[in-house]
């Protein structure tokens, strides 16, 4: 009876695994179908890092407010603006004299530097129409009771225009009320 109990090892067949011809036609339509989506998707790619900075740059402009609201003093966004040795294509930073300048003793209040090369390739300001601050940088704040203001009287609004190596556009849009939106201009 014992020997009728034990089970017999599994007797191996010829259909076990793949035979190397199996093998290489599946490689084969891998190979294949990659061929076919890289180039699309590598074609995707410029219009992905637009759309993402420009919802970024958005996103920032909320910070600025969100930072007033919560410090009482100006959260301010200046474009072009340097940071000990760099440049940042954006800084935001709460603004405790008021004045839009980022000033020495503020730097320890920056809450978000952007270059945009270090986040999104090819990406790069076209333009931007905010007032300037005393410095002659490109800046707007928000007031502790988040209304966006300029350096001179008087409630700020503006454009700021980024492109990607394609050359198509987003527009990050403010307007005085401190409505903020994004339009996008794919080629």
């Amino acid at each position: 009876m014992d020997q009728k109990m034990r089970k017999c090892p599994k007797k191996k067949s010829r259909h076990d695994g793949f035979s190397l011809a199996e093998l290489m036609t599946v490689i084969a339509v891998i190979g294949i179908m990659a061929a076919i989506a890289i180039p699309g998707f590598l074609g995707w790619l410029p219009n992905y890092y637009l759309k993402s900075a420009a919802r970024d740059l958005r996103a920032s402009f909320q910070l600025a407010r969100v930072t007033a609201i919560k410090s009482g003093a100006n959260g301010t966004i200046t474009f072009n603006q340097a940071v000990g040795s760099d440049t940042y294509d954006y800084v935001v930073f709460e603004d405790t004299d008021n004045d839009l300048v980022l000033d020495t003793a503020e730097t320890a209040g920056v809450v978000k530097k952007v270059k945009w090369s270090d986040y999104y390739p090819g990406i790069s300001t076209d333009s931007n129409n905010f007032a300037a601050n005393d410095e002659g940088l490109p800046a707007v704040a928000f007031g502790a009771n988040g209304i966006p203001k300029k350096s001179s009287p008087g409630f700020a609004s503006g454009t700021v225009s980024i492109k990607n190596a394609d050359s198509s556009k987003a527009d990050v849009v403010m307007s005085r009320a401190g409505n903020i939106k994004v339009e996008l201009n794919m080629n």
